[in-house]
C-alpha cells in the first residue's frame, strides 16, 4: 500500500512543483515590471519631456486657482476662463492646484501628480485587459502599450496633458462595466458610468470613441450577441453622457462673466479647429503614421483584423472584443480622415489596440511559449528544429523587438535628457528682468515657470495657427498686431511662436534689441 500511494503522489508533487515554478517565475516578472515603471514614470521627472507650449498653458491653470482662487487661465490683461480650462478638465487641474497648495507651485508637484495617473492608466489597462483575456495576455499588453513610441504613454503621462488621465477613467470604466455583464448590479453600473463619464470630462477627444462604442455594443448585443442585459448599457451610457453634460453647462452658466450665450460661443470657439479638417495630404501623412514601424512595428493591421475575429463568437467574450474593436476603429478612422493627422490624437485607439496585439502573439505561440531545451537539444545534435517551434521562436523575437527596441530608446530619453532651454530661460528671466514689466510671449511654459507680467496672444489664435501649421493656411501674425500696437517692453520668442511666425521680423528689428538668446528663445528689450 505504502508503495502504491508514494507512485500516485510522484506526479501531484511533481505537478505542484511545476505550478509553483510558473507562479513563481510570473511573480517575479511582474516584479520586475513594476520597478521598470516605476523608473520610466519618476526618474528625471522635470528633465524629460521637456515643458512646452500645451503643458505650459494647462498648468497655468491650477497655478491661477492657487494664486488667485479663479478657475482660470491669465494674462497681463486678467483672467481668461476658456482655452487651457476647455482642453482638460478638473480632473487633472484640482489634484495638481490641491498639492500646489500643500507643497508650493513648481513643475515637479505637477508632474509627480501626473506620474500617479500614469501607473493608475497602467495598473487599470491590465485590470481591463485580464478581464478580457487573461493575466499572461494582459501582462504583454501592458508591456507593449508602455513601451511603444506610437502609444507614447510614457511621454504624454509624464506631462501635464489629458490623454492619459482621460485613459486611466476609460479603463478603469470598462473594467467595472465588462464585469457588470455577468452581475449588473447597480454599484457597478453607476460606478462604470462615472468612471466613463470622467474621461471624456478629462479630455473631450474620449467623447468621440466612448459614444460610438458604447452605442453600437448595445446595437450589437440586442440584435446579435444577446448575452448582457439591456441596462448594462442604458445605465452607463446615460450616467457618462449626463456628467459630461452636466460639466459643460457649469462651463456655459458659471465660467467667466459673460452671459451663458457669450460663454457657449466662447466654448464652441476653443474647441473647434482640429476635428473636422477632411484633407486628403493630411489623410495619406496619418495612414503613415499608423502604418509606421513605430506603431507595434508595423502590425498594427493584422492586429485589428485579428481583433475583428475575435469579436465573431456570440459570446460575452466576443461582444468585450467587439466593444474594444469599434472603441479603436472609430478613434482611429476619426484621425485618419478627419482630424490633422498628428498621432497624440489617435492615442486611445492604438493603447487599446496593444491588447490586439497581446492576443494575436499569444494566441500565435500557445500562451507565448517557446520550448528552450528542445530546441538547444536539436541545434546541438545538428537536427532541424519543428516548424511549428522555429516559427514560434522568430515571433516571440519579434515580440521581443517590439518590446525592447522602444523600451531603450525610452531609457536613453531619461538617463539622457536634452538640454532644458526652458528652465534656464526661467532662470534668466527670475535674475535679469523685473517682475513687473509686461513681457510679450507665446510660450505659456514660461507663464507658469516664472511669475513675471505676461502677456499672451488670445486663446482663439490658436485654432489660426493650426490652420497655417496643418493646412498651409494665413500665419497668425497677419492678424495679431499686438507688439505694433502696444510696444510692450519686452518681447520673448521660443519655438512654438517663432514656427508660426507670430511676430513681425523688421518691426522688432526697427524697434527691439535682442537682450540674450537661451535654447530656442530669443529675449528682446523695446528701445528707448
Amino acid at each position: 500500500m505504502r508503495e502504491d500511494t508514494g507512485a500516485l503522489s510522484d506526479p501531484i508533487v511533481g505537478s505542484r512543483s511545476r505550478l509553483m515554478k510558473i507562479v513563481l517565475q510570473r511573480e517575479t516578472l511582474l516584479t520586475a515590471a513594476i520597478l521598470v515603471l516605476l523608473f520610466l514614470a519618476f526618474y528625471h521627472l522635470t528633465a524629460w519631456p521637456l515643458t512646452w507650449f500645451d503643458e505650459g498653458s494647462h498648468l497655468h491653470v491650477p497655478k491661477t486657482l492657487v494664486r488667485f482662487g479663479v478657475y482660470a487661465d491669465y494674462s497681463s490683461d486678467g483672467f481668461r476662463y476658456y482655452g487651457p480650462t476647455v482642453g482638460v478638465g478638473p480632473t487633472v487641474f484640482l489634484p495638481i492646484a490641491a498639492v500646489f497648495k500643500l507643497f508650493g507651485i513648481g513643475l515637479a508637484q505637477a508632474r509627480v501628480v501626473m506620474a500617479l495617473y500614469l501607473l493608475a492608466a497602467v495598473w487599470a489597462f491590465y485590470r481591463m485587459a485580464k478581464i478580457v483575456s487573461g493575466p499572461g495576455v494582459a501582462l504583454v499588453a501592458s508591456a507593449l502599450i508602455v513601451t511603444s513610441r506610437g502609444v507614447a504613454l510614457l511621454e504624454y503621462g509624464r506631462q501635464v496633458l489629458g490623454e492619459v488621465p482621460g485613459f486611466f477613467f476609460l479603463a478603469a470604466g470598462l473594467a467595472i462595466w465588462y464585469t457588470a455583464w455577468e452581475k449588473p448590479t447597480w454599484s457597478r453600473l453607476i460606478s462604470s458610468g462615472l468612471l466613463l463619464g470622467l474621461s471624456m470630462v478629462t479630455k473631450n477627444q474620449y467623447l468621440l470613441v466612448l459614444a460610438p462604442t458604447m452605442g453600437l455594443a448595445w446595437i450589437a448585443n440586442w440584435i446579435y450577441y444577446r448575452s448582457a442585459p439591456q441596462r448594462a448599457f442604458l445605465v452607463p451610457g446615460f450616467i457618462s453622457v449626463l456628467v459630461f453634460l452636466l460639466w459643460n453647462i457649469y462651463l456655459i452658466i458659471n465660467l467667466g462673466p459673460a452671459t451663458a450665450s457669450q460663454n457657449f460661443t466662447m466654448l464652441r470657439e476653443a474647441t473647434q479647429g482640429a476635428a473636422l479638417v477632411f484633407s486628403p495630404h493630411l489623410m495619406k501623412q496619418a495612414l503613415a503614421n499608423l502604418l509606421s514601424l513605430n506603431v507595434f512595428l508595423g502590425l498594427l493591421v493584422p492586429a485589428l483584423v485579428y481583433g475583428l475575429i475575435l469579436s465573431f463568437p456570440r459570446s460575452r467574450e466576443g461582444l468585450r472584443w467587439s466593444s474594444l474593436f469599434i472603441l479603436a476603429v472609430f478613434n482611429l478612422a476619426w484621425y485618419m480622415f478627419a482630424s490633422i493627422g498628428w498621432l497624440r490624437y489617435a492615442f486611445p485607439g492604438l493603447a487599446v489596440s496593444g491588447l490586439f496585439v497581446a492576443r494575436f502573439f499569444g494566441d500565435l505561440t500557445n500562451g507565448f511559449r517557446f520550448d528552450f531545451k528542445g530546441a538547444w537539444d536539436s541545434l546541438r545534435r545538428g537536427a532541424s528544429i519543428q516548424t511549428g517551434m522555429a516559427l514560434r521562436g522568430v515571433l516571440l523575437l519579434w515580440l521581443v523587438a517590439m518590446i525592447a527596441i522602444p523600451l531603450v530608446q525610452n531609457f536613453a530619453n531619461e538617463l539622457f535628457p536634452p538640454f532644458n532651454a526652458p528652465a534656464a530661460m526661467a532662470a534668466y528671466m527670475d535674475q535679469n528682468i523685473s517682475k513687473s514689466a509686461v513681457v510679450e510671449t507665446w510660450e505659456p511654459e514660461m507663464g507658469f515657470l516664472t511669475d513675471h507680467n505676461y502677456h499672451f496672444p488670445p486663446p482663439g489664435l490658436l485654432n489660426t495657427a493650426i490652420g497655417y501649421i496643418w493646412l498651409g493656411k494665413t500665419p497668425p501674425g497677419q492678424e495679431y498686431h499686438y507688439i505694433e500696437q502696444n510696444l510692450p517692453p519686452y518681447v520673448l520668442i521660443g519655438s512654438f511662436a517663432a514656427w508660426v511666425k507670430l511676430y513681425p521680423v523688421d518691426f522688432l528689428a526697427a524697434h527691439y534689441s535682442l537682450v540674450t538668446s537661451i535654447g530656442g528663445y530669443q529675449l528682446y528689450r523695446l528701445r528707448q
